[in-house]
């Protein structure tokens, strides 16, 4: 008889624990997926331009990016955050002549690359797009240079992306990496994804500067949401890039997305978002919780 009120004791107190548990399960909500918004709507995203290709400085109170003014045509803008407000942008002083797109700004925000059909010659006509660089001292840019070769070689270079050792991400046709001192460069090197021998990495990268990971866009990639989407490959202790990983539902759509970058301090994820349809064509930059990207690391190990 004791075995049975002790058995009949501990049936009750596991009973109670599992509808404890089922109480608080219900009572405490699932967590927001989370929230894509436009970045500064009305002053840097404005509904009769498209803007894309963010750069930020590191105390994430400067940024430049490219405004389209006509098909192939493009200028490099500029904004300073004041009292916690982004300031309506105006053309970067070193540029307007040109057709000047892709800002980027290495880690110490020091350098600015960006791609131009400038002339690498003055006087002669616009050229193909190369990737060119400004160095900031104090608060000025003096006037901007182009990459040396091999990275300015044949066609048209775009978006450079650098680590705090230096390392530069280019597009050209494909994904390529090089080190860079500020004068001269290594003999670049293609990008390969690992799970599809063969098949070239996406372009306009965003590396994080220890190279922990990579966020590229693909054009119709692996699991691909339609059009331009965004991958993220992760870097093993090793050095060994994995797989690209498509960001998902939480960015991806139908439409396109591209140009990525991670915010300094890590919080947010910007991109571009490009739509066409019967009703016109928009294109604006958008934020995002990058918190995200830690679960995708862990589900990537």
């Amino acid at each position: 008889m004791a075995n049975e009120r002790s058995d009949h004791s501990r049936y009750v107190l596991r009973t109670a624990w599992l509808w404890a548990l089922l109480f608080l399960a219900q009572a405490v909500p699932a967590a927001d997926p989370p929230k894509v918004e436009v970045f500064a709507p009305g002053v840097i995203s404005l509904p009769e331009r498209i803007e894309f290709c963010l750069a930020m400085s590191p105390d994430e109170q400067e940024i430049f990016f490219t405004v389209r003014k006509a098909a192939g045509q493009w200028e490099i803008h500029h904004s300073r955050r004041l009292q916690g407000a982004w300031q309506a942008s105006t053309v970067a002083p070193f540029f307007g002549t040109f057709s000047d797109s892709e800002p980027s700004l290495s880690p110490d925000g020091r350098r600015l690359y960006f791609s131009s059909n400038r002339p690498r010659q003055a006087g002669a006509p616009p050229a193909d797009f190369d990737i060119w660089l400004v160095e900031r001292h104090d608060d000025r840019w003096p006037d901007p240079r182009p990459l040396p070769e091999p990275v300015n070689g044949a066609g048209d270079q775009w978006r450079a992306s650098q680590s705090l050792d230096g390392t530069l991400f280019y597009s050209s046709r494909g994904l390529w990496r090089c080190a860079f001192d500020g004068t001269a460069v290594t003999p670049p090197v293609r990008l390969f994804d690992p799970q599809a021998p063969g098949a070239l990495v996406g372009g306009h990268a965003f590396v994080a500067p220890d190279q922990s990971y990579l966020l590229t866009a693909w054009m119709n990639g692996p699991g691909g949401r339609g059009g331009w989407d965004i991958y993220v490959s992760f870097r093993d202790p090793q050095g060994n890039w994995g797989p690209s990983i498509n960001l998902g539902d939480e960015v991806n759509t139908a439409a396109g997305e591209d140009f990525p970058l991670v915010s300094p301090s890590g919080r947010d994820l910007y991109f571009f978002r490009y739509q066409k349809n019967e009703a016109g064509e928009s294109g604006d930059i958008y934020r995002i919780d990058a918190s995200f990207l830690d679960t995708l690391r862990k589900k990537a190990q």
